[in-house]
C-alpha cells in the first residue's frame, strides 16, 4: 500500500477507528463474511472493532486480523501496530460523574464486630474483591451496607450498588444490564454504551482505571454474574453478597470470603434490645436468652418477633415464648441450607398477629412481579383505592421494608413465605395480579401519549391516569424500570402472556428517550418470545427491536427488524403499521446509503397516506423522499416534493415542520444554482424555526444559509451566518459538527476542519466526514499541499460514493481534480474532470464547483 489512509496521524482511539475504517474503504470496502474469512474472526468483533463509539481500543489480536482483512503486508503493518500501541498508552478520558448509591444504613445494626474487622483488613491489605456469603436472613447485605458506608470517604469517586436480584422471585439480572446500569452511574449517556458485554467491559474497566470507588453486588447468583463488574483499577473495591461460596471467584479471581453465621449469644440480645429498648429487655434477661435461641439467632427472625412485641407493649416476653413453642403445627421453612424451625415459627407468629386486610396484601405482594412496589400498585393488588393503612401495619411488623419514599418491598425469605401463603389460603390471586398488570398497562399507555404521542401502540385502552407533561412521565419510567423489567420477564409465568408485548411496545417512546438499550433488547426479546402465534404484536416487537438497534447505530440490525415488522404487519392486516414502519426503514435504508431501497420505501408510504387522506403523514412522506431525491441527484423532482411538502404543511398549519421542509428546498435550489431562491427558502425556514424556539433546525438553517453566502461570494455575510449556527449549535451533535465544517470552512482553518473531521468519524456521521474532506482538500490546494489536497479529496469521494451522496461524490471529483492539476498530473485531473462532469451533470447540478481562492 502506497498510498491510502496514514496511521501517522492517529493519535487518539477515535482517530485509529477513522483511520481504519478509511483503510476498509481503501481496501475496496469488503463486506464482513469476506472480512471474517480473510482474518479468521467472528463478524460480530470485527463489526465491534470498528464501531466508532468504542471506548477502547481493540486487542492486539483482533487489530492484526483487522489489518490482514485489509490486505496489509508485515512490511505495511509496522506504523498501524505502532499508532495502536500509541493509542494503548492514551489515558483515557472519562466523565466525571461521581455515583453515590449505597442503600440506607439499616437503623439500630448492631454486632458483627469481628466481620467489620476482617473486611476492614482485607481493604488495609489492598485486597480488591470480598465476598460475603451466608445462609438467607443471617444479614448479608446489611452488614456490607453498614461496613460501606462507614469506608465510603476512602472512595471519592464514588460508591455503586448494583442488586443482581440472584434470589427473587424473577430471572437475575445480566451481566450485560448491570454493566449498562454501572457505566450510566458514571455519566455515559446511553446511546453510547456499546451492546456487546466484551465492549461493555472495556468501557467499565477504562472508566474505572485510575479512580478509587467502591462497587456492591448484592445477592449475586454466580461468579459469571460478577466478573464483569469488578473495575479495573488497583485503588477499587468490590464487595459481593450471596448465598452461594462463589468458590469461582475465590480460586481464579482471588476473592477473599467472609462466611458470614448466625449471631452470637452475646450479641443476638443486642437486636431485640434496639427494637424494644434495654430498660423492657433487662426486665426479662432469661426470657431474651430463650428467645434469641428459638429464632435460631437469625438477624431476620430476630427482628421481626421484637416488632411483634413493641406492638404490644403490654405483652411480656416469657408470653410470646410461649405462643411460639405451643403446638405442633409449625415445619422448617423450606430454603437450600436452613432448615431451622425458627424461621417459619417467626414468620407464622408475625403473620397471625395480622389484621385480615394486612394479611390478604403481604400473600399478594409476594406473587407480584419486582422488586418493588409503589402504595397505588399495593391498592391494585387488594382491589380498593388504597392501601396505606396495611402497608404501614406490615411495615411496623418488619414484614415489609420501605425501600425508598412511598416503595416497599419484601425481603427475599419473607416473599417465598408470603407466596407459599397466597397458594394456601387464596384461590383467585390470579384476578389480584391481573389488576396489578392493567394498572401498569394504564400507565405505560398513559407515558406513551405524554412522551411520544406520534409512537403508535398495541394497547387499544383510554388510559385512566395522565401524565402532566413528558418529564413526569418520564420521572414515572425511571422509577418503576425494574418492576417493570421482570413483569415483562414473568407475564407468561404469571397467566399475563400478553402484557409482555402490550407493555414493551408501550414503554417504546420512554425507552427511546432514555436509550438503556440492552435492557430495551432483552424485553423485546421477551416480549417477541410471547407473541409466536400474534402476527401484529410480533410486527410490533419487531418495530421495538428494530428502533432500538436504530438508537443505538447498529443500522443493518434495525433494517433487519424493520423489514420483519413490515412482514408481520401485512400478515396481521395491519395496514398502517406496515406502511409506518416502511418509514423507519426508509430512514435506516438512507443511513445504510441505500438511497433507492429508501425512495422506493417513502413512495410507498406516500401512496398508502394518500389512500387513507393522512395529509400530515403524506407531508413528511414527501419531505423524506425529496431529502433522498436529493441525495440521489435527482434535483428537479426533489424540489417538486419538498414544494408539495411545504404547501401540504402549511395547509394544515403545521408550520414547523414546513420550516424543514424549506431549508431543504433552500439546499435544493443552492444545488441548482438558484442562490437567490435559495437564500429565501432558508431565511422563512430560519425565521419559522426561530419562532418555534426549533435551536437545532435554525442552526441547520444558518449554516445552509452561510453556503449559499459563500457560493454567492459574499465572504462575510457566510462568516456571520456560519458564526450564528455555531453558537446555536453547540453540543448538537451532528448539526454541531456541519457548523464546525463550514465555519471552518469560511475561516480558511485545516486544523478545525480536521477535528470536525474527527467528530464526524467517531459518532459515524458518514456525510459528515465526506463533507469535512472535501473542504479540507480545498483548504490543502490553498496552502499549496497538493499532496494532502489529493489524499483528502479521493477519501472524500470514497467515502461519499459508498454511501450514495452523489452531488457530494461528484464535488470530491472537482476538488480531486483541482489537486492532480495542481500536482502536475494532467492525466490524472483530465480523467477525474470528466467524472466529476457526468457525475454532477447527471444529478442536474448547476451549482459553485470551485472554490476560488479558497473561499
Amino acid at each position: 500500500m502506497s498510498t491510502g489512509p496514514r496511521p501517522d496521524d492517529a493519535h487518539a482511539l477515535d482517530e485509529l477507528i477513522a483511520q481504519l475504517r478509511a483503510l476498509k474503504v481503501w481496501a475496496g470496502n469488503p463486506s464482513l463474511r469476506q472480512m471474517e474469512k480473510l482474518s479468521g474472526l467472528a463478524r460480530s468483533t470485527l463489526a465491534d472493532a470498528l464501531n466508532p463509539r468504542r471506548k477502547t481500543a481493540p486487542t492486539l489480536e483482533v487489530f492484526r486480523g483487522l489489518l490482514r482483512a485489509f490486505s496489509v503486508t508485515e512490511d505495511e503493518a509496522e506504523p498501524w501496530l505502532a499508532a495502536w500501541r500509541r493509542v494503548q498508552s492514551e489515558p483515557a478520558r472519562v466523565p466525571a460523574a461521581v455515583p453515590r448509591q449505597l442503600p440506607a444504613a439499616v437503623p439500630g445494626f448492631t454486632g458483627r464486630a469481628k466481620a467489620f474487622k476482617e473486611l476492614t483488613a482485607l481493604l488495609e491489605g489492598g485486597s480488591r474483591l470480598a465476598v460475603v456469603c451466608g445462609i438467607p436472613g443471617v444479614g448479608k447485605t446489611a452488614l456490607a451496607v453498614q461496613w460501606a458506608h462507614q469506608v465510603a470517604s476512602r472512595f471519592p469517586d464514588g460508591q455503586l450498588y448494583l442488586d443482581l436480584r440472584g434470589y427473587s422471585s424473577g430471572p437475575p439480572v445480566t451481566p450485560d444490564q448491570a454493566l449498562a446500569l454501572a457505566i450510566r452511574a458514571f455519566g455515559v449517556p446511553g446511546e453510547e454504551i456499546p451492546l456487546q458485554q466484551d465492549a461493555m467491559v472495556g468501557v467499565y474497566r477504562s472508566i474505572t482505571s485510575d479512580k478509587r470507588v467502591l462497587v456492591m453486588v448484592d445477592n449475586a447468583p454466580s461468579a459469571a454474574h460478577v466478573r464483569p463488574l469488578v473495575p479495573g483499577g488497583p485503588g477499587c473495591l468490590t464487595v459481593v453478597t450471596s448465598r452461594d461460596r462463589l468458590a469461582g471467584l475465590v480460586a481464579r479471581d482471588g476473592a477473599h470470603r467472609l462466611e458470614l453465621g448466625v449471631l452470637t449469644p452475646e450479641e443476638a440480645p443486642a437486636v431485640v434490645i434496639s427494637v424494644l429498648g434495654a430498660e423492657r429487655v433487662l426486665r426479662e434477661e432469661r426470657a431474651v436468652d430463650e428467645l434469641v435461641r428459638l429464632c435460631g439467632y437469625l438477624p431476620l427472625a430476630l427482628r421481626i418477633t421484637a416488632a411483634n412485641l413493641a406492638d404490644r407493649p403490654h405483652q411480656t416476653i416469657a408470653e410470646l415464648m410461649a405462643e411460639l413453642t405451643a403446638g405442633d403445627r409449625l415445619t422448617a421453612l423450606e430454603v437450600e441450607g436452613d432448615e431451622d424451625a425458627a424461621v417459619r415459627t417467626t414468620f407464622d407468629h408475625s403473620y397471625a398477629a395480622l389484621d385480615p386486610l394486612a394479611r390478604k396484601l403481604f400473600r399478594r405482594m409476594g406473587t407480584a412481579p419486582g422488586p418493588e412496589l409503589p402504595a397505588r400498585a399495593a391498592a391494585a393488588l387488594l382491589g380498593r383505592p388504597d392501601a396505606d393503612a396495611a402497608l404501614r401495619t406490615l411495615v411496623t411488623a418488619h414484614l415489609v421494608e420501605v425501600r425508598s419514599a412511598g416503595r416497599y418491598g419484601l425481603h427475599d425469605l419473607l416473599r417465598l413465605y408470603a407466596r407459599e401463603r397466597c397458594a394456601a389460603e387464596e384461590s383467585d390471586a390470579g384476578q389480584s395480579i391481573g389488576r396489578l398488570y392493567a394498572q401498569y398497562l394504564d400507565l405505560a399507555v398513559a407515558a406513551a401519549r405524554a412522551v411520544r404521542p406520534d409512537f403508535s401502540v398495541l394497547a387499544t385502552i383510554t388510559p385512566q391516569h395522565t401524565f402532566a407533561n413528558a418529564t413526569e412521565a418520564l420521572q414515572w419510567f425511571d422509577a418503576e424500570r425494574s418492576t417493570l423489567v421482570t413483569a415483562i420477564e414473568r407475564a407468561e409465568s404469571l397467566g399475563q402472556a400478553p402484557m409482555a408485548w402490550l407493555l414493551t411496545d408501550a414503554l417504546r417512546g420512554c425507552y427511546w428517550l432514555r436509550r438503556h438499550t440492552a435492557e430495551w433488547l432483552a424485553v423485546a426479546r421477551v416480549g417477541l418470545a410471547a407473541a409466536a402465534q400474534h402476527p401484529g404484536a410480533a410486527a410490533a416487537m419487531h418495530l421495538s427491536l428494530g428502533t432500538a438497534h436504530w438508537g443505538a447505530g447498529d443500522h443493518r440490525a434495525a433494517a433487519t427488524h424493520f423489514e420483519q415488522a413490515v412482514e408481520f404487519s401485512r400478515a396481521a392486516g395491519d395496514r398502517f403499521r406496515e406502511f409506518s414502519t416502511l418509514g423507519n426503514l426508509g430512514a435506516v435504508y438512507s443511513e445504510l446509503g441505500s438511497l433507492d431501497q429508501a425512495a422506493d420505501c417513502f413512495r410507498r408510504e406516500l401512496t398508502f397516506y394518500g389512500e387513507i387522506g393522512d395529509t400530515a403523514r403524506r407531508a413528511r412522506s414527501l419531505g423524506n423522499l425529496g431529502l433522498t431525491e436529493m441525495r440521489l441527484g435527482r434535483l428537479v423532482e426533489a424540489a417538486a416534493d419538498l414544494q408539495l411538502a411545504v404547501e401540504l404543511r402549511e395547509e394544515i398549519g403545521e408550520t414547523r415542520s414546513a420550516a424543514n421542509s424549506l431549508g431543504a428546498l433552500g439546499v435544493v435550489h443552492r444545488y441548482l444554482g438558484d442562490l437567490d431562491r435559495a437564500a429565501h427558502f432558508l431565511r422563512r425556514a430560519q425565521q419559522l424555526n426561530h419562532d418555534h424556539e426549533d435551536r437545532v433546525s435554525e442552526a441547520a438553517a444558518f449554516d445552509d444559509l452561510a453556503r449559499v453566502h459563500r457560493d454567492a461570494g459574499r465572504p462575510q455575510e457566510a462568516l456571520r451566518c456560519a458564526e450564528q449556527a455555531l453558537s446555536l449549535a453547540k453540543g448538537l451533535g451532528r448539526v454541531e459538527i456541519d457548523a464546525l465544517i463550514t465555519a471552518a470552512a469560511v475561516r480558511g482553518s485545516r486544523d478545525d476542519l480536521r477535528q470536525a473531521w474527527r467528530r464526524a468519524v467517531a459518532i459515524g456521521y458518514g456525510h459528515g466526514v465526506a463533507d469535512a474532506l472535501v473542504e479540507l482538500a480545498w483548504l490543502d490546494l490553498a496552502a499549496g499541499d497538493a499532496d494532502a489536497a489529493v489524499r483528502d479529496a479521493s477519501q472524500a469521494h470514497e467515502r461519499a460514493d459508498a454511501t450514495g451522496q452523489s452531488i457530494l461524490a461528484g464535488l470530491a471529483l472537482v476538488a480531486l481534480t483541482r489537486a492532480y492539476e495542481a500536482h502536475g498530473d494532467a492525466a490524472a485531473a483530465s480523467e477525474t474532470g470528466l467524472r466529476a462532469d457526468e457525475v454532477l451533470t447527471r444529478a442536474g447540478y448547476r451549482g459553485v464547483r470551485d472554490r476560488p481562492n479558497g473561499l
